[in-house]
């Protein structure tokens, strides 16, 4: 295994899809193989496979859907927002950052909220083994087993173009029908993909801005700040800490030969952080850093971009915005430390972050 740093190096490699491709993405010792999944996942995915699954998912993430989602992300909030008090205590991850996320992306998704809770609860239970997938838990046989029969009474009706099952479920004029298991992969990783990356960029932003109480002030004075706040989090702190790919070529990155079979673990903490690109300050958390200095690689980069980047940015602004109206007096709970997520090793974010509103 190879592991990458630097930003260059990051870049140039998640560019050449056909010398680094996404095959076994996220497979380290004991993780999930492509193989081992029913459907290839876009995340693993190659062209011309990927370039025709991701056209079909572009459309849903498209500005002017993203824009109609906007008022039913502020309802979810501020559903969640309405059982706090000024001065009461709250746990940021448990209590917010994890319930914004799974509430959008079921929405979004077009699932009954009758059955939200359920869906939760098999989803973390997934999430807390990534990245190893056991096909065979019971949490995984009943998420896919549910989403199968919502997928299945879509196809049956007729198309609405309504959301995100339905299109997954109906093909758009020159698109390939998906079998009834591809559909029901991809509606799974866009829920698990989209749910705990952005918790946790939720709950990495509020620490940075809470740590120093000095940044959260200055957006109370200046909310043209907010867009910045949230971009230098997505730096500093990277939710998604790698990905993985496979050479086929016998290639030199940085000096370094690497031949066909050799692991590259691309490291997005680690480019981000690059001086080279960032300047001497990059290890810091900066409200003024100008924005587009370089290519923040979180979402990655090249052809797996992460579709639901605008989506995670829009929740992560409407929390933010509503939390500044709600809790202006929002600040760390005393004696806070904070500690990284016990057995986490793809995830960045505290285990837990304590505060008082």
């Amino acid at each position: 295994m190879h592991f990458l740093a630097r930003h260059e190096d990051a870049r140039d490699v998640l560019t050449d899809h056909e010398t680094y491709p996404s095959v076994d993405n996220f497979a380290l010792e004991g993780g999930t193989r492509t193989a081992d999944l029913p459907a290839v996942p876009i995340t693993m995915a190659d062209p011309p496979y990927h370039t025709a699954l991701r056209g079909r998912l572009r459309r849903w993430f498209a500005p002017a859907r993203l824009r109609a989602q906007e008022p039913r992300v502020r309802e979810i909030v501020a559903d969640v927002l309405d059982a706090w008090q000024p001065g009461q205590k709250a746990e940021i991850y448990t209590d917010l950052a994890r319930q914004i996320p799974t509430r959008v992306v079921y929405a979004f998704l077009g699932l009954p909220e009758q059955d939200w809770e359920r869906l939760h609860q098999w989803a973390d239970a997934i999430d807390d083994i990534l990245p190893e997938l056991r096909t065979d838990m019971p949490e995984f046989l009943a998420l896919t087993g549910y989403l199968g029969e919502q997928l299945a009474a879509r196809a049956a009706a007729p198309p609405t173009g309504a959301d995100v099952l339905d299109g997954l479920a109906h093909p758009a004029d020159g698109e390939t029908p998906l079998t009834p298991v591809e559909a029901v992969i991809h509606s799974f990783q866009l829920i698990l993909a989209g749910t705990d990356t952005t918790a946790s960029l939720i709950t990495n932003l509020l620490h940075e801005l809470l740590v120093d109480r000095t940044r959260w002030e200055r957006l109370i004075a200046d909310r043209s700040l907010v867009p910045a706040a949230i971009e230098e989090s997505l730096r500093h702190d990277a939710p998604l800490q790698y990905v993985l790919r496979t050479v086929t070529q016998e290639q030199e990155i940085s000096g370094c030969p690497v031949k066909p079979g050799d692991r590259l673990a691309v490291s997005l903490q680690s480019a981000n952080w690059d001086e080279r690109a960032w300047g001497a300050d990059a290890a810091d958390y900066s409200l003024d850093r100008p924005m587009g200095q370089a290519t923040t690689m979180t979402f990655g980069y090249g052809i797996h971009t992460c579709l639901g980047a605008p989506l995670a940015r829009l929740q992560a602004r409407v929390v933010l915005e509503q939390l500044l109206d709600r809790f202006p007096e929002l600040r760390l709970a005393p004696g806070y430390h904070r500690e990284p997520p016990e057995g986490l090793v793809m995830i960045r974010r505290p285990a837990r972050l304590d505060v008082v509103l």
